[in-house]
């Protein structure tokens, strides 16, 4: 998790940051959440209770008028009342957004999307995570449930994604589908460089600096993984501009980070070849996000902004 303190004009001051301990359940996590913020106030040379109001990105379904994780799979949260919590400390209100809308939130204000009237962002990490921009503000849909991107079929034939269904765009392209065939491949008897260098660095999932060394080292079975999940991104993308005509669509996560324009290409040439209208100009873009990983942070202060003003 990652907590900044943010002028209004989204100039980080302060940040703090710690792996999120998931075991300790939903009190150990928001104490968590508490001391994070606490720190970045610090960094920032402020008392925390001088903050004008908080915002939050989690990593599920929300509700924003209650202030609840309604369910987070990757925390194991179900109806989860986090913001009257931290309201209650911090003497301050509380925003929730599911944290890939706060991150194309972020953008939005002061990143790749910034001024566009219609954007889409998709994030690419443990998951697949999206957010939609319409008319310049964010798009919720009738039961605040609009951007789960990932959950778009691409094949029902395909691999089964963590939601339970299959062929969604999360089954093909998140970092946990990436590790999973090119696990498979080394299994099938494939020779890979990638077991050597999770070793060496002390990893035990495939995080993004392991797909970075495994293409830099021309490892074979992760080009062709990853070739794979970027046309599915590809295909993600071009269903997403005949559906909603963006502008922009901003690419973020973890992969996008350490892989940048590289990653981001082919994924645009997929997606161009999707179009059902043609853009010969290239007047949508598909680009990397700019915040990096300050984005969702950043879109979290820019609710926190809205609540007080």
């Amino acid at each position: 998790m990652m907590a900044v303190v943010a002028s209004a004009k989204g100039k980080i001051l302060g940040e703090s940051d710690t792996a999120t301990r998931r075991d300790e359940g939903p009190d150990g996590v928001i104490g968590q959440i508490i001391e994070q913020i606490t720190l970045a106030a610090k960094d920032a040379g402020i008392s925390a209770k001088k903050l004008g109001a908080i915002g939050l990105g989690a990593p599920g379904a929300v509700d924003p008028r209650k202030g609840m994780v309604v369910r987070a799979p990757n925390l194991d949260w179900t109806n989860v009342l986090v913001g009257p919590r931290l309201s209650k400390h911090f003497g301050v209100p509380v925003s929730l957004g599911n944290d890939v809308q706060v991150a194309i939130q972020g953008e939005h204000a002061y990143g790749a999307a910034k001024g566009a009237e219609r954007a889409v962002g998709i994030w690419i990490g443990t998951g697949i995570g999206g957010g939609i921009i319409i008319r310049g503000e964010l798009e919720r849909g009738f039961r605040g449930a609009a951007g789960e991107i990932g959950h778009i079929c691409l094949d029902e034939a395909g691999p089964e994604c963590p939601c339970g269904r299959r062929g969604c765009a999360e089954a093909f392209a998140s970092r946990t589908s990436i590790e999973r065939d090119v696990m498979a491949a080394i299994k099938s008897g494939r020779k890979s460089v990638v077991p050597q260098i999770m070793k060496e660095r002390n990893k035990l999932r495939m995080t993004s600096s392991v797909i970075q060394r495994a293409l830099a080292a021309d490892d074979q079975v992760m080009k062709d993984v990853i070739a794979r999940a970027q046309h599915s991104i590809g295909l993600l993308a071009g269903n997403l501009v005949n559906a909603l005509d963006p502008e922009v669509i901003v690419l973020g996560g973890g992969i996008v980070e350490r892989l940048g324009e590289d990653f981001v290409a082919p994924i645009r040439e997929s997606a161009r070849s999707r179009f059902l209208r043609p853009d010969p100009d290239g007047s949508i873009r598909i680009v990397p996000s700019l915040l990096g990983d300050h984005a969702g942070a950043l879109g979290a202060s820019f609710l926190a902004r809205n609540a007080v003003r």
